[in-house]
């Protein structure tokens, strides 16, 4: 019994020293201390529809540059997965932050059917997508609300079936008509950084 409380007593005493050591350790800034995660919900308004979408953006920040890869959820027209690569440079740091950002990728389709011209069948291809835009990060400690406006333009691409007679096979034959679809859109964004 007494070999047991000499060693808790030890344990006890090892474990403040060791805990006071670790306070005195200084870490110097690393890329923790540089990533951040912009994620955002936007509403969207085009000439077709009013629809929403929902992205993520991570990356790092070296002085007032910021690049980092995105990805997310598209419901505007036909729902997509966009995946990209976007800059930000800081405008303004006073309060708060201006960033203007740019940013470039792929569209690649989430549904199957076209639902809106449902006549039209056939697969859909991976389309580009580019956008850009106007943030104010309103900051909360070491986090930020994120308010912005922004341009995006999303293009989809559906290969439609077309029933063609060919007459020296005799029979009909499936000669896909590309279709392309360029949606230019408004975004209100609301978000936040960490």
């Amino acid at each position: 019994m007494k070999r047991l409380v000499i060693l808790i007593c030890v344990i006890a005493i090892a474990t403040c020293k060791i805990q006071a050591q670790v306070n005195a350790v200084k870490l110097s800034p690393g890329f923790k201390d540089n990533f951040h995660s912009f994620n955002t919900v936007q509403i969207l308004n085009g000439s077709t529809t009013t629809s929403f979408a929902v992205n993520t953006v991570n990356g790092f920040q070296f002085g007032k540059l910021f690049c980092g890869f995105g990805a997310g959820f598209d419901y505007y027209y036909h729902v997509s997965v966009p995946l990209f690569i976007e800059a930000r440079i800081d405008l303004l740091e006073r309060k708060g932050k201006l960033q203007l950002f740019g940013n470039g990728g792929l569209n690649f389709p989430f549904s199957s059917q076209n639902k809106k011209l449902e006549f039209k069948t056939g697969e859909y291809k991976t389309g580009g997508l580019y956008g850009g835009g106007l943030d104010y990060l309103v900051p909360v400690k070491k986090e930020a609300v994120i308010i912005g406006l922004a341009f995006s333009n999303k293009q989809v691409i559906q290969m439609v079936d077309n029933s063609v007679w060919n007459p020296i096979l005799n029979k009909v034959e499936n000669i896909p008509i590309k279709d392309k679809y360029a949606f230019n859109r408004i975004a209100i964004r609301i978000g936040w950084m960490f």
